[in-house]
């Protein structure tokens, strides 16, 4: 018999449940993101085929095919107490979770991404460990929640604000600077517009602070708040002042990322007196 023919038709039939018989081919990698949520669920645990169905929601005979399928492969081994991840297969579920979390930083970074451009140098690799808080119908304001909760931590902060005006947001910042927060921004100069005219006793006091320098720029690239150990940006669209997500992380590359970016505007900024 042709030895292509049998491979060919034991690849074939493996595939159907997820054997890896060439890990390098791309319809088994995707084997792997697909069987995630068994991967898993098999983390730090040993499972029979019944407790494995439960974790995921599937039917007994589903989860018998991925344990047979996944001992294979060489993913799970056999003990006393049931299945558990070999080496490999923890190595192959931390690769699996990584590439995901990748995929959705990237897919919530896409506005960004795709209209930013590369002298901006913003990497998605830099935000693959990120905490990502979106809007949601009921609660549009998540992200800049999130944001406020960042702040009111911190004890210094060098941003670019380009639509932060929610009372909220200029109540926090009240708090900060009787706090003594150190306070580097650099407006959008329609938003320094507003908030002189909307707040301006609270303008007043923050400007005439030895612990805030302000400035205007015409072309900020994007929603930025560096603290001392964390870096977040905000993702907008163009009907909506408020963030529709907020993506942060301490992640040190990040960090010296948005500092680099900041000078650079910084540098061309015009300062406010």
């Amino acid at each position: 018999m042709n030895l292509n023919n049998v491979y060919n038709s034991v690849s074939h039939r493996c595939s159907r449940d997820f054997i890896v018989s060439r890990p390098t081919d791309h319809k088994y990698l995707l084997e792997f993101v697909r069987r995630l949520p068994a991967l898993e669920a098999f983390d730090g645990m040993t499972l029979d085929k019944r407790a494995l169905a439960e974790a995921i929601s599937v039917s007994r005979p589903t989860a018998y095919r991925i344990i047979t399928a996944f001992e294979e492969a060489g993913i799970v081994q056999s003990t006393a107490a049931g299945y558990e991840l070999t080496p490999y297969g923890v190595s192959v579920a931390d690769a699996v979770r990584t590439f995901e979390r990748r995929i959705s930083v990237s897919t919530t970074l896409k506005p960004l991404l795709n209209t930013l451009g590369d002298e901006i140098g913003l990497e998605p690799g830099l935000f693959a460990d990120a905490v990502v808080t979106e809007a949601t119908y009921d609660n549009p304001f998540r992200p800049m929640n999130r944001f406020i909760e960042l702040f009111r931590q911190a004890s210094e902060i060098r941003a670019f604000n380009k639509s932060f005006l929610e009372p909220m947001y200029i109540d926090a910042v009240t708090e900060q600077i009787d706090a003594g927060m150190k306070m580097d921004i650099i407006y959008d100069p329609s938003v320094l517009e507003l908030v002189v005219e909307q707040y301006p006793a609270i303008a007043e006091r923050a400007f005439k602070s030895d612990r805030m320098t302000a400035a205007i720029h015409d072309e900020l690239p994007v929603a930025l708040a560096i603290f001392e150990d964390r870096i977040g940006i905000g993702i907008h669209t163009e009907s909506m002042g408020t963030p529709i997500s907020w993506v942060d992380t301490d992640n040190p590359a990040a960090i010296e990322w948005g500092h680099q970016l900041f000078e650079q505007y910084q540098s061309e900024a015009t300062a406010v007196n």
